[in-house]
């Protein structure tokens, strides 16, 4: 038989196979191996067979499309959080919690890397004032300018929601953000059956409380499904070179215009990149790009 994993929780696989629902697991001589601390992810289609009691045992991974890699900050663990991906939707925040610009710049480029589109959403617009709604509206034009889909909206309150749900019509989307940003508030919103809990940020950080410790699809009122996964404040490249990042970045693409083919944009001389810092390119995009630069092994 095959199926898609839509959930995973520590050797037990959640398994859809023709709108029914299997309970499976690996053990012994078809345990599967690999340098990830999760062998088996959501989004997975894979082949298995069923024992005497209805459940099964996952004989085979079919090979993935895509998958999105995050290597952890704490114990450089390497997690896939979720793969056969069509788009990431990158929910994010200026205020309650605040999202880092570093943190979404990171999340565009890994994205890219993994032949993901990346999507750009606003959450929690209900709760700005006009001179926050202005800053943001600033920080989305930095977006737009380099072509990513961005926009805004409540998740609370419903607004701008049928834009998302034109965005994630037919597609396989993969949620990502921070604690705190909204992540099951919206899941809640625009799935069929999710019932997520939801938790008030923390009174001392203002930092979201995590209330989602696994990745999870759930299929959305309008077709398509959304993978929610757990949230993440930060998160390290697993698998690039330091050449391939401003590849990336598609406002780098003067690179072929600096003096060195081997240029990486940091301290070489006539780079066509720092010439146009202001210009074409951002500055703050900039910096951050010299941030996961030197992130990288």
């Amino acid at each position: 038989m095959k199926g898609t994993v839509i959930k995973s929780v520590g050797n037990l696989y959640t398994i859809k196979s023709e709108d029914k629902i299997y309970k499976c697991n690996y053990r012994g001589k078809n345990k599967l191996t690999n340098n990830f601390s999760n062998p088996i992810v959501s989004g997975d289609e894979v082949e298995f067979i069923l024992n005497e009691d209805n459940n099964g045992i996952i004989e085979n991974i079919i090979e993935r499309k895509n998958y999105f890699i995050k290597r952890s900050l704490k114990d450089e663990n390497v997690h896939i959080i979720g793969s056969n991906i069509d788009q990431t939707l990158i929910l994010a925040n200026i205020k309650n919690p605040y999202t880092k610009l570093g943190f979404i710049d990171k999340c565009i480029a890994a994205s890219f890397y993994y032949n993901i589109t990346p999507i750009l959403v606003f959450n929690k617009i209900d709760i700005l004032n006009n001179d926050e709604f202005k800053k943001l509206e600033e920080i989305i034009s930095i977006y737009k300018n380099i072509d990513i889909s961005t926009f805004y909206i409540s998740a609370e309150k419903g607004d701008n929601i049928d834009i998302l749900e034109i965005k994630l019509k037919n597609k396989k989307t993969l949620l990502l953000g921070n604690s705190g940003v909204g992540k099951s508030t919206l899941i809640n919103k625009i799935s069929k059956t999710s019932n997520q809990r939801t938790n008030d940020l923390s009174a001392k950080t203002s930092r979201g409380k995590q209330t989602t410790t696994f990745s999870e699809i759930f299929d959305l009122k309008v077709s398509g499904s959304i993978t929610d996964t757990p949230g993440f404040k930060d998160f390290n490249f697993f698998d690039i070179d330091k050449s391939d990042l401003s590849f990336l970045y598609p406002e780098f693409n003067l690179r072929n215009k600096c003096k060195f083919k081997n240029c990486l944009h940091k301290n070489e001389p006539d780079c066509a990149i720092k010439e146009n810092i202001g210009k074409q390119i951002n500055i703050k995009r900039y910096n951050n790009y010299l941030s996961i630069l030197n992130e990288i092994i």
